[in-house]
């Protein structure tokens, strides 16, 4: 099934490649001979008029062969105004992009079939967004439903994602609807930063800060001596509600719990709480059975942090484990170590962290580096301080293509629990299909450029270059995940064909327009000599291309299979021995801890 799954991803693009140079050599008069899918020995062909059509062997391309392409042909003289040659410059380059231009249309194509199946999409509404970044020094708040970015119409949370990512150190104008405080207008400047592109190689992007999900009001409480544990709270605990002098105040993200807190009276409140570790949350909001705490005033709530940076669980065995990071922890802080820095130099962050999603960003940015790790340990006194140099532990796994994918990991995972909104039904289906056709074709040519720009600068693994049989793999891969999955395998396909071909390297099509400009700029011909030099070099340099995707196909095809990742490096054994690391705790002998405001 892999070969007729390889034929129908990658027969319809050449087809329509070739017919796009057949079409364009025809409009201006050129005679064509010959017009073939695949290549190497005919196995059905037709004569139509003075054009042959042909079913070749090797179905790894095609071609369209015109009158006066090889020079020891004999040509009619009513025929020598008909060759390809004999077109001024630019309808040759017209013919020659032709076929590239039909497989950039192709994408357009496909993704407009596939948007046209989507009927919902997540709505435009700001679940979290992180104090200190772009948008909350803007003025967006938690709840803020976008309505317009610029004076554009912003439909989507992913349309809404796209414009900053594409606007870094831009002003933009973000008109957003406020509940409670109707339609407000902000100017948000989204920050420069190292991000990734559409086809997840690095690139320049704008960030604001801003997700999608919320974070649930679950409860991080370090301070096991305050009036808060005294009444029953417990880290984990979600907070539903408060209800104060007959007013009931529910509490769904935590944003909500800290717009709460400062506008709450001094008067006595009730803390309605689910605790945590309940089987079914929903199970026991049908039931009714939710906790109700009492306090004297909210100032009895005031060492009441977000659970999102508390540990909930450390793996065994894991860089966590090893350091001595338990259940209950804090994360404080987390810092990149200089490898020739000393380990007096790690001290306890002076600006804790405010997001998992600001610990999960650094730890992105310090794979298989020494990390100062800060934390804050339950205690009556109102927690204890420790710091950590550690690295991560380093995981590989192989996937089903024979890729290897390597990944860094501390082993631990916190309180936090997310949730997003409902979607949303797209209001337009055919104006949503055709902007988002267009405008993911447009950021996946872009990004698949810088790929290539980042391929020949060695930016980027070189082992990431495939040939027909990975192509192969991924058509049957696409196949079994459905046709819908297959037509945006078929667009990403198109897309490497036209770019590729457009590559100046002779013989390609890309080529030719070098080679033409080259004559251009001359006012003549390269000669005879001179073309099929240059041919035999194009030819060497795509053979080798050829030869070296196929050996890294080869090589992915050989390698176990191992899509479970295994610990293939444990960061502290060696690291350790050469003082670069904390050492790991005795559990008998427990390191010093500082109190908290110490």
């Amino acid at each position: 099934m892999t070969l007729i799954w390889f034929l129908v991803l990658l027969g319809p693009l050449v087809f329509f490649h070739e017919l796009g140079h057949f079409l364009a050599a025809k409009g201006f008069g050129v005679k064509v001979l010959r017009f073939s899918l695949g290549f190497g020995p005919v196995l059905f062909k037709r004569r139509r008029g003075e054009t042959e059509y042909c079913l070749s062997a090797v179905p790894l391309g095609g071609y369209v062969s015109m009158i006066g392409e090889d020079p020891n042909e004999e040509m009619a003289e009513e025929d020598r105004h008909r060759t390809l040659a004999a077109l001024p410059y630019w309808k040759k380059i017209i013919v020659v992009v032709a076929g590239p231009f039909v497989n950039l249309l192709l994408p357009v194509l496909f993704y407009f079939v596939y948007f046209l199946t989507v009927t919902h999409v997540s709505p435009p509404l700001l679940g979290t967004v992180l104090p200190g970044m772009a948008a909350d020094q803007a003025g967006l708040r938690s709840g803020d439903l976008v309505l317009e970015i610029d004076g554009d119409e912003i439909d989507s949370f992913d349309e809404f994602r796209r414009t900053i990512m594409d606007a870094p150190g831009e002003t933009l104008s973000v008109k957003v609807e406020r509940p409670g405080s109707g339609t407000i207008q902000v100017k948000l400047v989204p920050t420069p930063s190292v991000g990734k592109n559409m086809v997840g190689l690095p690139a320049k992007i704008g960030r604001s800060g801003v997700f999608l999900h919320g974070t649930l009001a679950r409860v991080g409480l370090v301070n096991t001596g305050g009036a808060a544990y005294r009444a029953g709270l417990r880290s984990g605990d979600r907070i539903l509600g408060v209800t104060q002098e007959g007013a009931r105040h529910p509490v769904r993200f935590w944003s909500d719990w800290e717009s709460l807190l400062p506008k709450l009276g001094k008067a006595p409140l009730t803390l309605h709480v689910i605790t945590f570790a309940t089987p079914s949350e929903q199970a026991v909001l049908a039931a009714g059975q939710v906790r109700e705490l009492s306090f004297e005033s909210a100032a009895a709530l005031s060492d009441v942090q977000s659970g999102e940076l508390v540990v909930s669980l450390v793996t065994k065995g894991s860089p966590a484990d090893r350091w001595g990071v338990a259940a209950g922890d804090r994360l404080a802080g987390l810092e990149i170590l200089p490898d020739e820095a000393p380990l007096a130099s790690c001290t306890f962050a002076k600006k804790a962290m405010s997001s998992y999603a600001e610990f999960e960003d650094q730890v992105a940015r310090a794979a298989g580096r020494r990390l100062c790790l800060s934390v804050i340990r339950p205690s009556e006194d109102g927690g204890c301080r420790r710091t950590l140099v550690l690295r991560q532990d380093k995981f590989q796994s192989v996937d089903r293509f024979g890729n290897k994918q390597v990944t860094y990991d501390f082993g631990i995972s916190t309180l936090r629990q997310l949730d997003t909104p409902e979607d949303v039904r797209v209001k337009n289906r055919f104006v949503f299909a055709v902007r988002e056709s267009l405008v993911t074709t447009w950021e996946i040519t872009s990004g698949m450029v810088l790929g290539i720009a980042y391929m020949f600068t060695g930016e980027v693994d070189r082992e990431n270059v495939g040939s027909v049989v990975m192509i192969a793999q991924m058509a049957e891969v696409a196949a079994e995940r459905g046709w819908l999955f297959f037509l945006q395998m078929m667009a990403l396909i198109s897309l490497n064909l036209a770019l590729l071909n457009l590559l100046p390297i002779p013989m390609l099509d890309g080529g030719h327009v070098l080679l033409f400009t080259i004559e251009a700029i001359r006012r003549r011909d390269l000669g005879l000599k001179a073309r099929s030099i240059i041919t035999y070099i194009g030819l060497a340099l795509i053979l080798s291309l050829m030869l070296f995707g196929m050996r890294n196909d080869l090589v992915r095809c050989f390698r176990t299979k191992q899509e479970t990742p295994s610990r293939v490096e444990n960061a502290g054994d060696k690291a350790e021995q050469n003082l670069q690391l904390s050492p790991q705790p005795d559990p008998a002998n427990p390191a010093p801890c500082l109190p908290a405001e110490g």
